[in-house]
């Protein structure tokens, strides 16, 4: 630094000690004072956006809600179908499928007493009906509803289930009915057993209580047919060649029993035998009491009203 520098600094620091004066302790209490207040500030601003930011949260619309998946049919009826479970006997009649209003199915005709068991997947509900299509010998012209089972949709569906028997019928249609249920909407599943064990249909041997008595010959003399619970039974004379000593062989279908009674002219009763009905029909030998003279028989079936039964009685002379 020049000579001449040094001599301006010189002259001028006492002017400037002069001038710049130290803070003191007012301006120190004032800068604090200053601090505290922007703090304050800051503070309070943060709590208001918070307040502000939660009302705003509050006010938002909930989210929209989760739209369905369109009903699949295919879907439907496996949980109608599963719902249904299994079934401890052979089923006579069975299936699933997407409800329709104009599904039907048909069967065969089967023995005993069935159970009609259904169940749907979805919404709405509707009525599946058993109709029966009479043979000329029962006099009927129009079909007959043998059954009808009212069956509720839903997303966890419950089995419902109803009986009916087959008799006089020569074929059967399944329909619905009284459906609620939209286009698309439901699957169902159904199914038939019978009290028979093994479904059996017409025709089957196992059925035929002529064929359950295994004749060797047609020696003596047979009566056979159906009869109904109530009835009071038919009678007729024994042939002569029949004698007074004699077998009776019998079998018959259903759960009631089955009342052979011999009798004389007079109407005393010599005997009086019960076969035990059951399906399939099974053999019971008798050998009944002697009678003398002219005899005649009378064969009556004792069960529920309204239950039938198919019978066969051989009258065998020893």
């Amino acid at each position: 630094m020049s000579d001449q520098l040094e001599e301006i600094f010189a002259r001028t620091r006492p002017m400037a000690v002069q001038a710049i004066r130290p803070p003191g302790a007012e301006a120190a209490r004032r800068t604090v004072r200053i601090r505290r207040r922007r703090q304050v500030v800051s503070v309070a601003a943060a709590v208001v956006l918070a307040l502000v930011g939660g009302v705003v949260v509050g006010l938002r619309p909930p989210p929209p809600p989760k739209r369905e998946l369109p009903a699949n049919p295919v879907e439907l009826t496996q949980t109608a179908k599963a719902a249904l479970g299994t079934s401890a006997t052979p089923a006579a009649v069975e299936g699933a499928t997407e409800l329709t209003p104009a599904w039907s199915a048909s069967s065969d005709i089967y023995h005993g007493v069935l159970t009609l068991a259904a169940t749907c997947a979805g919404t709405g509900e509707f009525t599946l009906l058993v109709i029966g299509r009479p043979g000329s010998e029962s006099q009927r012209t129009e079909p007959v509803e043998l059954a009808r089972l009212k069956v509720p949709c839903s997303k966890r569906p419950v089995p419902v289930q109803t009986e009916f028997e087959m008799a006089g019928v020569i074929g059967i249609d399944y329909k619905i009915s009284d459906s609620t249920v939209a286009p698309r909407s439901a699957g169902f599943a159904y199914r038939v057993t019978s009290d028979t064990g093994a479904p059996l249909i017409k025709g089957d041997d196992k059925a035929n209580p002529t064929a359950a008595l295994k004749l060797t010959s047609d020696k003596g003399f047979g009566s056979g047919g159906s009869t109904s619970a109530g009835r009071g039974g038919f009678k007729d004379d024994l042939p002569s060649h029949v004698g007074v000593d004699f077998k009776i062989l019998a079998a018959c279908t259903g759960h009631g029993t089955l009342e052979v009674e011999i009798l004389k002219k007079s109407g005393k009763v010599v005997d009086t035998v019960r076969v035990p009905c059951s399906w399939p029909p099974k053999r019971f030998d008798f050998r009944p009491a002697r009678g003398s003279g002219d005899l005649y028989y009378r064969i009556s079936y004792d069960a529920t009203e309204g239950e039938s039964t198919d019978f066969m009685v051989q009258f065998v002379p020893n």
